[in-house]
């Protein structure tokens, strides 16, 4: 039986531990305390957060049938919203979203889909691992503490694509083509409300202003009390990347008052979350990256999009080509 670490649980890796044979033994590693990488949710003073990705869809049968059990599982339900785009201030576009396009959420909160996905994995939580080093034909990690993890036959890492290039060695074959693989910056305003904001939205594409995303968080299935949630654009956070978070936060609420119009005495706690890695744009194929020779491989959103499905795909492909015995 094939020995294999995956660094990461986020949605890419837990798919790929998932999606591997029986013939591979699987062990995860993940710095966080729980699974699920950016579909993430955070608690507040009576609410819930989903600071992460707000919502996913379904394009390929391979994803729409995998959300299927999971929404039978109950962990995933459709968010019917009433979507608009604004522009300097107004609203230029609006529509229903209904189940002929489902924008899907985790429920009771986002986090829940990498708590189900994790269900009898061996996970190894709040531990980073730093290095890897070669030990005949194998690997052994090494972690923060000085602690070794192996030796393993086979290793994935699953992390943003900066990351993962800081920790693949130099001779792995694709390290200069993932060290040019940039990833943007976002910072995500977390805003407990006293009540309904009674705004003429619940989920809202933002153009033309430092926000680029306003939703009232607890307008999605199952969610209680009152929450709005907020992502900067990708450029404003690259701004203000080593700015003081009170500040960039007093920032953040300024902007989400100009477009949304709320009063700050509606405003009952406010949270930030600075998110190095969270999109990039469209990548070539083939969406993972293997070394053979090595028995390294790497895989993510990064290596399609910055969307969930991508992070699923690319798990996927990457497993059956490991299926396959390549």
């Amino acid at each position: 039986m094939t020995t294999v670490a995956i660094i990461g649980a986020g949605m890419a890796g837990l798919t790929l531990a998932r999606h591997l044979s029986t013939d591979h033994k699987i062990t995860l590693f993940e710095k966080s305390s729980r699974p699920g990488g950016r579909v993430a949710s955070r608690d507040g003073t009576g609410v819930v957060f989903d600071h992460g990705a707000q919502f996913f869809t379904a394009r390929s049968p391979q994803f729409q049938d995998f959300l299927t059990t999971l929404i039978e599982a109950g962990v995933v339900a459709d968010w019917h919203a009433d979507f608009v785009e604004m522009e300097a201030g107004h609203i230029t576009a609006r529509r229903r979203w209904t189940e002929e396009f489902p924008h899907y959420v985790g429920v009771p909160n986002m986090a829940a889909i990498g708590d189900h996905l994790a269900q009898g994995l061996d996970i190894r939580y709040q531990t980073r691992i730093n290095e890897l080093s070669r030990q005949n034909q194998s690997w052994l990690l090494t972690d923060d503490d000085d602690r070794q993890y192996g030796p393993f036959d086979r290793v994935i890492v699953s992390l943003p694509s900066v990351q993962t290039a800081q920790l693949m060695p130099a001779e792995f074959c694709h390290h200069d083509v993932i060290s040019q693989i940039p990833m943007k910056p976002c910072y995500a305003l977390m805003l407990g409300l006293k009540q309904d904001p009674r705004l003429p939205f619940q989920a809202a594409l933002v153009k033309q202003a430092d926000i680029s995303w306003v939703s009232v968080n607890s307008s999605k299935p199952q969610r209680d009390g009152f929450a709005l949630l907020a992502h900067s654009t990708n450029k404003w956070a690259g701004q203000h990347l080593d700015s003081d978070l009170e500040k960039v936060k007093q920032m953040m609420i300024d902007n989400v008052m100009a477009v949304t119009g709320i009063s700050p005495d509606l405003i009952a706690s406010a949270d930030i979350k600075r998110w190095h890695y969270a999109n990039l744009p469209k990548q070539a194929p083939p969406g993972f990256y293997d070394d053979p020779s090595l028995k390294l491989a790497a895989c993510g959103d990064w290596c399609i999009k910055g969307r969930v499905e991508a992070a699923f795909t690319s798990a996927r492909l990457l497993a059956e080509q490991l299926n396959n015995g390549h």
